[in-house]
């Protein structure tokens, strides 16, 4: 019996060790879970207007293979501008709209071919939503009611789904990774901060949680 028990023990051991062994080990890059946190600047046109420039901040998430990896991430962009829709009632025959903050949320499948070192660039297309937080239009004291159809308008364009194409580079050090990155999506007429392409260039840092294989392995 006492034999038996040591069998047991020493079996035990035996696969204990490895797993211990596999957990205490640095966790890279390939088959994990990273989240992170991101700061920048965002470029944007408001309808009629020039090209402005917004502090942007957000969070993101990042699920890797060998060389690919999903990409979600939400963010807002700290901007105040004033944009236009089209009123024939307005002098000029379009209504000035005070825009304020831009959230966007992204999706995209990532490509990371090879790595330098510690370094491994990286590029991907994907689909991204963007809102304004509040669009209202700008009238004087002469004006009568406005139409509803400027608030339809208005609210027509205050959202755009678009392809968005991003690219960047990441440095890893364990389980820190700190990147930089640009994220380009194509202009629209139909959103009030769109007259040419939106851009965000952004710099942050990723933390790898978790592995995205643990069950497998």
């Amino acid at each position: 019996m006492r034999k038996t028990r040591w069998f047991i023990a020493g079996l035990l051991t035996a696969a204990l060790i490895p797993a211990v062994a596999s957990a205490q080990r640095p966790r890279g890059f390939e088959d994990s879970w990273f989240w992170g946190v991101k700061a920048g600047v965002s470029t944007f046109s408001p309808t009629f207007g020039k090209s402005e420039t917004a502090a942007t901040y957000g969070a993101e998430w990042l699920i890797t293979r060998t060389h690919g990896a999903l990409y979600a991430s939400v963010d807002e962009t700290n901007m105040s501008s004033t944009s236009a829709v089209f009123d024939p009632s307005a002098d000029g025959g379009f209504r000035s709209v005070q825009v304020d903050k831009l959230r966007r949320v992204g999706f995209a499948a990532l490509a990371f071919p090879k790595r330098f070192g510690r370094f491994r660039p990286y590029a991907g297309l994907g689909v991204t939503v963007n809102v304004v937080g509040s669009a209202d239009p700008l009238v004087s004291s002469e004006d009568d009611q406005l139409d509803d159809v400027v608030f339809e308008r208005i609210d027509e364009r205050r959202s755009q789904a678009a392809f968005m194409g991003m690219g960047g580079v990441q440095a890893q050090f364990n389980r820190a990774a700190f990147f930089v990155q640009a994220t380009v999506a194509p202009a629209s007429s139909k959103f009030l901060l769109s007259d040419s392409s939106l851009g965000f260039f952004e710099a942050g840092i990723r933390y790898n949680f978790s592995g995205s294989r643990e069950g497998i392995r």
